[in-house]
């Protein structure tokens, strides 16, 4: 660990003012600088910087602090990597152990990827070759300025070029391969991108990881219209979204982000300006996705493209950002048009004004997607509508707004109300299933939270109580010290973690220092755990957490019972049968002395 020595001298080294600038636009008012807040909306500035006391604050939220602690909290990074940045940036030498593992081996490869980068950038940017490429994007809305902010580059037709540009900068021909850029056959070496168009991805720190290529020549229509990276130790296409990083800082203050399906649609979105706009990798979402967004903001805006693959595309989203209990609404450009399309046709004020004036929730969406394409003179087509529908306002809780789409739907079909509701109940009954609700265990007290396992109500339970103090926590995991294996792998994981590792260096619990030292399952666990029980638990208390325990001791039995009965079936040998048998009696035995 650094010490107080190293880190007083990295905030005391560090200037405030040009630390902020890049996230905050500053202006002088006496000693000090104010400007618009970063980590929420206001219109009013009440984010002032002091450059003589290292330090920031809004007046308005409460966010700030010093550099260390306004790094962390705009980066959404770690203690050690803000110590560590910071450090590197002021050129103050720590301790080895306390640098970041990842920038220590992974330092020449990032710089690698950033040599790539700028070669292809200026390729594009500074030969007569690239004209073609830049006469493309002119004609697209992109200018200069957005070709210098998003290192928009062109890969050379020549097999080779990157290769020997890299050769002569002494990088390894393993490494080159390693990363996606070259590759090699009995010929030698040769590039993995040529002739297209590159936009450098980055990971959330913002270094570059990998390349996502498009044609832009009409003699290579042949061919597919983006090309990305392969996956390699440094990207994968599941986990990387396009322009999180850049975008991460407006996310935050806006508390929401606005997913699109290409990069071209990102670029014309935050050009519009919605900054906090990024896109996946030219696959469909995922949940390891949804859960890197979740760290930022939990509120998703859905904007594909308006044809049948971006609203299916949308459909599946929607059920990703759900699975990860993140609220989501959607935009639904008209004519099938993608957002790039319509920033061309109209313009970026009228764009803006559109999507902020048809931002709707997930049941609209469906409900007015059903019908595009649909002749609603055609009554095969019109049942196919009501199916839809049906099935989606069967899902609906209210049945206020059960009654609004009901009618909606009457009224889009020229129906009567009376028929709809006749062939609306006739659909309930054909796809009714009952639910089977599983009864509470008598004595044993779990409040407002929705029992789906025996395992997970304890496990949830004891980790919000630790998260109250590190003195609360080590109390609890003296008293469960040997029903740990109680415990879902995972969940076990993640609490020896919190015990062993967060606590054994803080004093106070916090959320982001604590995900940091988490793995991505473990962080996906974590978070979902957190969703499941927030706000749900009542104060911490002796007796509750001696329920707990019991259920912990109770469950691990039956457990070991079923393990045991399951041995005793599969073994042919009495010598082994008897022995579990036995350990059978003494668990029951045990079992039945906790009941008196």
């Amino acid at each position: 660990m650094a010490t107080q020595e190293e880190i007083n001298k990295i905030i005391e080294s560090t200037d405030m003012v040009e630390l902020v600038s890049p996230y905050v636009k500053l202006s002088k008012q006496g000693k000090n600088y104010k400007g618009l807040c970063p980590f929420h909306n206001e219109d009013t500035p009440s984010f002032v910087v002091s450059q003589d006391k290292h330090l920031a604050h809004c007046f308005g939220c409460g966010k700030g602090g010093n550099p260390i602690q306004f790094l962390m909290d705009i980066k959404l990074i770690s203690f050690p990597e803000a110590v560590s940045e910071l450090a590197k940036k002021n050129g103050i030498s720590l301790n080895e152990q306390y640098v970041s593992k990842k920038q220590q081996d992974y330092s020449i490869h990032y710089e690698m990827l950033s040599t790539a980068a700028k070669f292809y950038h200026q390729n594009l940017t500074m030969t007569k070759s690239g004209k073609g490429a830049l006469d493309y994007l002119y004609q697209r809305g992109i200018d200069d300025e957005t070709i210098q902010t998003f290192q928009i580059g062109l890969a050379p037709s020549n097999k080779d070029s990157l290769y020997k540009v890299l050769k002569e900068s002494n990088y390894l021909e393993i490494n080159m391969m390693d990363l996606g850029l070259v590759d090699h056959n009995d010929y030698g070496y040769y590039d993995l991108f040529t002739r297209r168009i590159t936009f450098p991805i980055q990971d959330e720190q913002g270094h570059v990881i990998g390349f996502s290529a498009r044609i832009f020549d009409s003699k290579e229509k042949d061919q597919p219209k983006y090309v990305n990276t392969r996956d390699t130790f440094l990207y994968h296409k599941g986990n990387v979204l396009y322009h999180l990083s850049q975008a991460k800082t407006e996310i935050l203050r806006k508390k929401r982000f606005i997913l699109h399906e290409g990069q071209m649609d990102v670029i014309a979105s935050t050009l519009a300006g919605l900054k906090e706009s990024i896109c996946t990798m030219g696959t469909a979402l995922t949940l390891d996705q949804a859960y890197v967004l979740k760290k930022y903001a939990n509120h998703a805006i859905i904007c594909y493209d308006g044809d049948k693959a971006g609203i299916a595309a949308s459909k599946k989203a929607i059920q990703i950002f759900k699975k990860a209990s993140m609220e989501v609404h959607l935009v639904l450009l008209p004519d099938g048009m993608d957002p790039d399309e319509y920033v061309r046709a109209y313009g970026r004020e009228e764009y803006i004004k559109y999507f902020e004036n048809h931002i709707i929730d997930e049941i609209e969406y469906v409900f007015e997607t059903a019908f595009i394409h649909v002749n609603i003179d055609d009554a095969l087509a019109i049942e196919g509508v009501k199916q839809l529908v049906f099935e989606q306002i069967q899902k609906m809780p209210s049945q206020t707004v059960k009654e609004k789409y009901l009618s909606l739907l009457a009224s889009r079909i020229h129906g009567s109300l009376q028929a709809i509701l006749l062939d609306y109940n006739t659909f309930i009954k054909s796809a009714y299933v009952p639910l089977e609700e599983e009864p509470w265990e008598e004595g044993i007290d779990f409040p407002q939270i929705k029992k789906e396992n025996q395992f997970k109500n304890y496990e949830l339970r004891l980790f919000l109580y630790a998260r109250q103090s590190k003195e609360k926590a080590l109390q609890i995991d003296k008293k469960i010290e040997e029903e740990l294996d109680a415990f879902s792998p995972l969940n076990r994981e993640i609490w020896i973690q919190l015990i062993n590792n967060y606590y054994a260096m803080y004093e106070e619990f916090n959320d982001q220092l604590f995900c940091s030292l988490l793995t991505e399952d473990q962080k996906k666990v974590y978070l979902d755990n957190l969703n499941q029980v927030r706000g749900a638990i009542e104060p911490y208390g002796e007796e509750d957490l001696e329920c707990i325990i019991q259920k912990m001791k109770k469950d691990h039995l039956k457990v070991a019972n079923q393990n045991l009965t399951n041995q005793i079936k599969n073994t042919n040998d009495n010598e082994v049968k008897k022995i579990k048998l036995a350990e059978k009696f003494k668990n029951k035995k045990s079992m039945l002395n906790r009941r008196k």
